[in-house]
This record gives structure tokens, C-alpha cells and sequence, in this order.
């Protein structure tokens, strides 16, 4: 059982016992059960491991609002006798650190750390092994590179994802192509919705629009077991085109702007799908992420998907003009709400307004590589204007 399950355990299991006590009574008995709480050090703490500099310098990196399963912080110190000595936050939350001690190889160090959830799945070689990043979205492949580095990130889906922190966080991501320095602002922890304003510059998006136009068709999806006989306008209403990068140098330094925002390499993105949405025209809630179990009917792409550990990971949605009224992108699951009764719903959740220029970046994957079933969205309906917008799909494997 995990750290976090034996503190529930016991909250729980007190919880009743100090509904009753008076509150300074309580603050002690609270005192009390955080220090009983708190994992021990069960071996002898090397001078070159300093446990309290370790913890000051993960603290930036954690939430205290929000457990985000499978991803896992730590710090890490060269001890002797070729080992290493260090300190693991679980799930990116803010609390009290498991402490580990193992040879200085990284096989040794995974065995030392957190299990991934998915064990005891079936078809365990489609998944991809855990990795380490540096903070600023850096592969770590070599022990050397984790011990250089002030705080270590493990991803047990092994793919970086930005940690949300908390909503209204706002870090600088620097040096994108064509861009410089952006502000990436957290909208949502539950789905992980990020946001970057003016990420394509107006040149850029009229050349796009003008490319695609000519292409422009209604909109399709992908059917799902049952559904194989229903049009596409049952869900979608809007006009799209996949424009393919080698169309225009533009859209081959978009492509490196993206790669270098969500640090996930370009030959997992797909050709960014350009979409228009006149007056009523709206797309309702839908995952981005393709469920393998409902596709029973189609193995072959069942055996694209990898039994359901490749897929869509990161959408960056582009938008690419301003909406008068209406046109908003809705997550109604956000900030943990249970699944809609209505697919057609924008009243409630997070709403994000079309803003040209901006892109939103939401994740369907968890970091330990499972689908989300939070990132639930939708295209709300345009109500006087026209939404120009793209989806550009970044998978967690190569396409």
C-alpha cells in the first residue's frame, strides 16, 4: 500500500474520534498524526545527501492541491560506496517524502521508486517505460545527467508533461522558434488545460486559413462500435481540412514551436486539422483520445493503437480568429465534476473564448500513460461570427 493510502487509512479511521475534541486538543492530536504520518529514514543519512536542501528544492515543483498519478519528483545525491541517497515526492503532491537508498544505476533506481499501475495489464510491452526529465522538459538518459540535475521528474508513461501546479500558475517557456519567451498559464488541473497567448503571429494565420479554404469539407469522426451507420453531423457540424506541413515553411516552423512548448518531438504530431465553424455550428463533447475496448469491430486499428498505450496525448488547439459571440471550447469535467447528462452542455465546467492567436494545450493521457477520461470537451455553438481554429495532435509514441 502506498504512503498516500496508509494516511488516508488513518484519517479515516480517526476521523470520527476528533470530530469531538475541542479545537487546541485538536491542533495537538492533528500535530500528532502528521508525525506519525511522516515515512521514516531507514538508513544511515550520508553527509552528501542534505535532506532539508533536497525538499526546499522541490517544493516549486509540487502541488498542494491536486495528486497527478504517475508523475513523481525527486532529488537525488552521489553518495558513498557508488550509491545514491535521495527523496521521492509521490505524485507530484506537496507532503512527506518516501527516502530511498540504492546503487548508483538508473534499472536500480525505477526498482527503488513508485510502481506503475499498470503491472498486471495485459499486453504490457505496448507500454512505454517510465523516464526521467530535468525540469525545462529534458530527457535524463544517464545516471550522470539525473545526479547534475537539482530536481529530477519521472514520468511512469514516459512522456513529459508540464505540471500544472495550481490554476493561475504561470511559468516562462523559453526560446520557442520564431517566438521567443511565452507565458504558459495553468487553466485547469482537472483536466491539465494550459494556455499560451499569442502563439501564432496574424501573417502566420492568414497564410494557414488561405491554404486550407479551398479544402474545406464537413467534418468527420471516427465511429465508434454502434455507431457505424450515424453521419458525422450527429456530433459535428463544422468544416475541416488536414493541411499537410510540407505545404508551407510556416507551418514546418509551427511545427517546431509546438515541439518545443510541450517538449514531446515533432514526429509524434499529426498535420494540423484547420476547422471552421459558422453560425450554430458546434462540436459536442468528445475525448480526443481513441478508446481501444470500443473498437471491437475494427482490430486493425485496435492493433494501431497498440492494444490502447499509443495515442493522442496533447491537443494544442490553435485559435485563429475572434468570435463575436459564442464559440467557446467547454471541459465540463473540470476541476473533477462527474460526466454531463447533456453532450450539448456549456454552461458548466471550464469555458475558454476564442482568442486568435492564443492556443490552449490540454492533455488526454495521464502521466503514467493512461487515458483521462476528465479531458471530456467540446466546441460550444458559434452564435454570430466565424471560428477559425486547428487542432494539432501530438501522440505519445511516434506517428
Amino acid at each position: 500500500m502506498s504512503t498516500r493510502a496508509h494516511a488516508l487509512t488513518l484519517l479515516v479511521a480517526v476521523a470520527i474520534g476528533l470530530y469531538s475534541i475541542s479545537p487546541p486538543t485538536l491542533v495537538d492530536y492533528t500535530h500528532l498524526i502528521a508525525s506519525l504520518l511522516a515515512p521514516a529514514i531507514h538508513f544511515e543519512v550520508d553527509p552528501a545527501f542534505n535532506v532539508s536542501a533536497c525538499k526546499a528544492a522541490a517544493a516549486p515543483h509540487l502541488s498542494n492541491t491536486t495528486f497527478v498519478r504517475g508523475f513523481h519528483v525527486l532529488c537525488l545525491a552521489a553518495t558513498a560506496n557508488n550509491t545514491i541517497q535521495g527523496l521521492v515526492y509521490e505524485d507530484g503532491v506537496l507532503g512527506y517524502p518516501s527516502y530511498y537508498t540504492t546503487a548508483r544505476d538508473l534499472h536500480e533506481l525505477l526498482r527503488a521508486l513508485p510502481r506503475s499501475s499498470f503491472e498486471d495489464v495485459d499486453d504490457l510491452q505496448w507500454k512505454q517505460p517510465p523516464q526521467f526529465y530535468a525540469p525545462d522538459g529534458e530527457l535524463l538518459a544517464f545516471m550522470d545527467q539525473l545526479l547534475d540535475s537539482n530536481v529530477v521528474y519521472l514520468f511512469e508513461g514516459g512522456q513529459f508533461v508540464w505540471p500544472g501546479l495550481y490554476v493561475g500558475h504561470r511559468r516562462v517557456v523559453p526560446d520557442l522558434p520564431g517566438l521567443g519567451d511565452v507565458v504558459l498559464e495553468t487553466l485547469s488541473m482537472q483536466p491539465l488545460v494550459l494556455a499560451v497567448d499569442r502563439f501564432l503571429h496574424n501573417d502566420e494565420i492568414d497564410a494557414i486559413v488561405e491554404l486550407a479554404l479551398p479544402y474545406l469539407a464537413a467534418s468527420t469522426v471516427k465511429l465508434q462500435d454502434g455507431d457505424e451507420d450515424k453521419p458525422a453531423s450527429e456530433w459535428r457540424t463544422s468544416s475541416q481540412y488536414f493541411l499537410p506541413s510540407s505545404e508551407s515553411p510556416i507551418l514546418a516552423q509551427i511545427d517546431d514551436r509546438v515541439e518545443a512548448l510541450v517538449k514531446v518531438h515533432k514526429t509524434h504530431q499529426e498535420p494540423v486539422q484547420v476547422l471552421r465553424y459558422e453560425k450554430t455550428q458546434k462540436y459536442d463533447h468528445h475525448t480526443d483520445y481513441f478508446d481501444a475496448n470500443m473498437y471491437d469491430n475494427s482490430p486493425e486499428f485496435q492493433e494501431y493503437l497498440h492494444q490502447g498505450f499509443k495515442n493522442r496525448m496533447i491537443t494544442v488547439f490553435w485559435y485563429m480568429s475572434d468570435v463575436a459571440d459564442g464559440g467557446h471550447t467547454a471541459f465540463p469535467r473540470a476541476g473533477g465534476r462527474p460526466q454531463p447528462d447533456s453532450m450539448t452542455d456549456c454552461t458548466k465546467g471550464l469555458l475558454v473564448a476564442p482568442k486568435k492567436g492564443k492556443v490552449i494545450v490540454f492533455y488526454s493521457m495521464l502521466p503514467d500513460g493512461s487515458l483521462d477520461p476528465m479531458s471530456l470537451h467540446g466546441g460550444c455553438p458559434v452564435r454570430d461570427g466565424v471560428k477559425y481554429s486547428g487542432n494539432k495532435w501530438v501522440w505519445n509514441k511516434p506517428r
